[in-house]
């Protein structure tokens, strides 16, 4: 077997903010323009969870949206992944890769509130199983983990991605 350049990264070796976006990333939430709502953004999703982690989920919510200091955070996140061969970030303006989802799907184009390619399937399914052992985590990541898989059955019924 060859050698892997890279050491193995380890969920508890991240930072919080990384585990988080990586496990929130694994659940594979639709596109929320797709779904009709922002309670699917990727940045939206990891805010609340991070802010659960911490004790306080709204701490890096401004009402609906992300505070711009955790939107600032949350790139620094992407890219340090990025850098560390864990994530494939998305420039603007071109089609986003179904992250491992299903290949071949039609994804929105890229956006500030869409995913980057995850290339370390693996870290990111032992990222969202660390976060499901959290008790403040778990019902909000199941709930979403839950509607992602009705609005994504409900898009293919309608043709999404076709």
């Amino acid at each position: 077997m060859p050698d892997d350049p890279r050491p193995s990264v380890a969920p508890e070796s991240l930072a919080d903010i990384e585990r988080a976006l990586l496990g929130v990333l694994c659940v594979g939430l639709p596109p929320a323009r797709a779904a009709g709502s922002d309670a699917f953004r990727v940045d939206y999703v990891t805010a609340r969870i991070l802010g659960l982690l911490e004790g306080d989920a709204e701490r890096h919510l401004a009402g609906d949206r992300v505070t711009v200091a955790f939107r600032d955070r949350l790139r620094e996140a992407i890219a340090s992944l990025s850098e560390a061969g864990i994530l494939a970030d998305q420039p603007p303006g071109v089609p986003a890769a179904p992250g491992g989802f299903e290949e071949g799907l039609a994804i929105d184009v890229v956006e500030p509130d869409a995913h980057p390619t995850v290339l370390d399937r693996h870290l990111a399914q032992e990222c969202m199983e660390t976060l499901f052992q959290v008790k403040a985590v778990y019902p909000y990541l199941m709930e979403r983990y839950s509607a992602s898989g009705e609005v994504w059955r409900r898009l293919r019924a309608e043709g999404y991605g076709q």
